[in-house]
């Protein structure tokens, strides 16, 4: 056992708990598209299903921050405010409506092939804002981690691949959008209580796709027992569980451009649900995916040599 551990503690670099949070928060957003499939069936629109996450996680959020840390883990300064509200506004509501008008110009795979760029944002921001080190091996994880997502989702088969410029205008931005989730959220994240952060980025969030989709009149047109459970999960699971786990993970000692690699493991959790739960195809071009896309976690959390180090640093 001792052993393991001291492994694991010579292949990840920084807290190791931290690391381990990020991976956590993936697993769970690994199962949106359970609920998302579940509401739709229902008979919930893409609208509804964006805007109930946001505002049952929300709702779920007061209870808990009130038995955790009373009235006082509500207040905030003025900058952690504006830190939230940018995460509420860009990072969940736009995103969203970047995200699905991305799948209706250019589809579900090609849509998700684009929203995973978004490491790619993360590194180069990283080097920017927190002026991180972009070793040649998080370089090659970030390419095998691209080209691991590209399998998974096509299997092989480019039939679902769909080019339109608006499409990938969209699918580029919510990307973009995404990848402030890891930025803004590590700024904020020094001053601010995670659950702090997570409840105004929900509040704005939600705010803010009411007003973009006007949700009110399908939500009054009456749904049944079943659709408030599945919301409640919906807004407890990939919602509230996924983002307090990320955003502690953010509090940690852990290098950001490393992050959203760790959190692909979510595209992974996601295939397999459909596999198990929806019953639908995986071929051997799609386990490669996974496997690959596993090997980019590993590959990103190796630590190099502090001479690599300096040969790299010493080449720039």
């Amino acid at each position: 056992m001792n052993k393991n551990m001291g492994y694991a503690k010579k292949l990840f670099s920084g807290d190791i708990i931290g690391y381990f949070m990020i991976f956590g928060a993936g697993v769970l957003w690994g199962t949106i598209g359970l609920f998302v499939k579940t509401l739709s069936g229902i008979g919930a629109s893409t609208q509804l299903i964006s805007f109930m996450r946001l505002f049952m996680g929300f709702c779920i959020l007061i209870p808990i921050m009130l038995f955790t840390g009373g009235v006082k883990i509500f207040k905030i300064d003025k900058s952690g405010l504006v830190q939230c509200l940018m995460l509420g506004i860009l990072s969940q509501a736009l995103f969203n409506y970047c995200y699905t008008m991305s799948i209706e110009s250019v589809g579900v795979a090609t849509g998700s092939i684009l929203l995973y760029t978004a490491p790619v944002f993360v590194c180069i921001m990283s080097k920017i804002f927190f002026k991180e080190f972009i070793s040649r091996i998080k370089i090659f994880a970030l390419i095998i981690n691209l080209a691991g997502c590209f399998l998974m989702v096509t299997g092989g088969d480019l039939s679902a691949f769909r080019i339109s410029a608006l499409g990938i205008f969209f699918g580029l931005a919510a990307a973009f959008l995404y990848s402030l989730v890891t930025i803004i959220g590590k700024s904020a994240s020094g001053n601010v209580h995670p659950f702090t952060i997570v409840f105004y980025s929900f509040l704005f969030g939600w705010l803010t796709l009411g007003i973009i989709s006007a949700p009110w009149q399908e939500v009054s047109g009456g749904f049944g027992f079943k659709f408030w459970i599945y919301a409640f999960g919906y807004g407890l699971i990939p919602t509230v569980g996924s983002y307090l786990l990320y955003m502690g993970g953010l509090r940690k000692n852990l290098e950001i451009s490393k992050l959203p690699v760790i959190a692909s493991v979510e595209t992974v959790v996601a295939t397999l649900i459909g596999v198990l739960v929806f019953n639908e195809s995986l071929n051997f071009i799609s386990v490669m995916g996974i496997v690959i896309l596993l090997a980019s976690i590993v590959i990103m959390n190796m630590k190099m040599k502090k001479s690599e180090i300096e040969n790299q640093e010493g080449g720039n």
